[in-house]
């Protein structure tokens, strides 16, 4: 205990603070004993009498101990103070919250609780269980008779021990749609009662046991009247997509009203070619020595879109063999080389061969500059993109060897062959004639011969390039 303290006669001089929210939101509903006993316990804490017994506090307030006690129990009910012990009786106070808990008057629902306590036959009913029903009824002007329907509704559904949150579930459900008046209820129920029957097929195609909620009813509504979907069509999505519950026939049919195919026919026939893409997929896979636990993935963001953009299967498997023999065995590393065939236009086998017969005799010639420049090594992609600036300089394949033969024993070869080549097109020198200074020796024939290439010759001569860079 601290040595320092304040007298009674002090504390008799301070000021006990009330709560603004007590006063406009609490006192209101409340007599003036529960007032009283209220005022003074918060007056008891704010001055530290903790000694305080329930006798003497009865005393101080002229009442009796069980009007004391009755009223504390009716802020308990309020949420604003809790009663700890009954013997001895303690009292904690509580923070005052900015939503006063509603309190109900029990004589209103003698009615309505003898009939739900008949419905839900399998369990007693608490008091807190039955206020939450009084507060939704009362928040959204649910009448008893509607309530009761609504629960009706959940014990068929679920049976005579269902649990309080279903069915608070549900009413408020109902409530966020509008349904509140028993009129509505009974029509929304009829229409449940109605839809359950056509349900029927569809939950036996899904293999679900028992009857359908309220939840599959919407989803229903959501495929009949939004999506327009026939019953027989939802079946056969059903049976045929494997569909193992509501929620997944539901992602299934969203997924076939983006693409809109609707009747069973069109259904069918997106089956159909959804089969033979996956089967495309698992041969790519294979191609690349790829294994994939799941191939849906590999279908939805890689074999669909090379589809989409053009690619047919025979030129997908001939790039993903492609792949493999450059050591690019990834669906990544295949994905960037149809990217690059895309941006250039290489969508079909004959554009493809056309491309690679193009690289093929363009390395056959740059081959030939190598040699000329003295040099002995593999073709790279700089030796093509350089290739393809000195022809976009104008420059005849004769004019490129004769400068590769001025490079011999420069540190840099091709770079030498460049600043010879800009030097030339700057004095407008193109062709061998106007070249000042001519290298002495053999001329190197440069004549590339072009001719239609098989596709097994095709294959081979992509085998025998040095670096072909995808």
């Amino acid at each position: 205990m601290s040595f320092c303290s304040f007298s009674k006669d002090f504390n008799l001089n301070a000021d006990t603070s009330v709560d603004n929210k007590f006063i406009s939101s609490y006192l209101p509903d409340a007599t003036g004993d529960a007032v009283k006993v209220y005022l003074y316990g918060l007056y008891t804490c704010s001055n530290g009498d903790e000694e305080i017994s329930l006798a003497k506090f009865a005393e101080n307030v002229k009442l009796t101990e069980e009007t004391v006690i009755d009223c504390f129990k009716f802020w308990e009910e309020f949420g604003i103070v809790y009663i700890s012990s009954t013997d001895p009786f303690l009292v904690r106070y509580l923070p005052i919250n900015d939503l006063k808990p509603r309190k109900f008057k029990p004589e209103k629902y003698t009615e309505f609780n003898r009939s739900l306590q008949v419905l839900i036959e399998d369990r007693m009913i608490t008091t807190n269980e039955f206020s939450a029903y009084f507060s939704v009824m009362e928040d959204y002007g649910i009448k008893p008779e509607a309530m009761l329907m609504i629960v009706k509704y959940c014990v068929d559904l679920k049976g005579p021990s269902i649990g309080m949150r279903y069915i608070l579930k549900v009413a408020n459900d109902f409530a966020a749609r509008g349904l509140t008046t028993t009129a509505k209820i009974e029509k929304e129920l009829s229409d449940y009662t109605l839809r359950s029957g056509e349900l029927g097929e569809i939950i036996s195609a899904v293999n679900l046991s028992g009857k359908p909620e309220m939840e599959d009813i919407d989803l229903y509504n959501k495929w009949i009247k939004d999506y327009r979907f026939e019953k027989n069509a939802i079946v056969f999505v059903a049976k045929t997509a494997k569909c193992k519950s509501m929620k997944k026939l539901d992602k299934e049919l969203t997924t076939l009203f983006g693409a809109k195919r609707f009747s069973v026919e069109e259904i069918s026939g997106y089956y159909k070619e959804k089969n033979k893409t996956t089967d495309l997929a698992y041969k790519i896979n294979r191609a690349l020595s790829v294994y994939v636990e799941v191939i849906d993935p590999v279908v939805e963001n890689y074999v669909s879109p090379w589809l989409n953009k053009g690619y047919d299967e025979e030129t997908l498997i001939f790039i993903a063999n492609v792949c493999f023999k450059r050591n690019r065995r990834t669906l990544e590393d295949m994905n960037d080389v149809i990217e690059r065939f895309y941006k250039n236009g290489y969508i079909t086998m004959d554009s493809i061969a056309e491309y690679i017969k193009a690289t093929s005799a363009d390395d056959v010639f740059i081959r030939q500059i190598i040699a000329a420049a003295g040099i002995s090594r593999k073709v790279t992609e700089w030796d093509r993109e350089n290739l393809k600036t000195w022809r976009s300089w104008n420059f005849s394949d004769e004019m490129i060897i004769e400068a590769a033969k001025l490079s011999v024993g420069k540190s840099s070869p091709l770079s030498y062959i460049n600043a010879v080549l800009s030097g030339w097109k700057s004095e407008n020198i193109f062709t061998p004639d106007k070249i000042a200074v001519k290298p002495s020796g053999k001329k190197i024939d440069f004549a590339i011969s072009t001719r239609s290439y098989t596709k097994d010759e095709l294959d081979e001569m992509m085998d025998n390039f040095d670096d072909f860079d995808l």
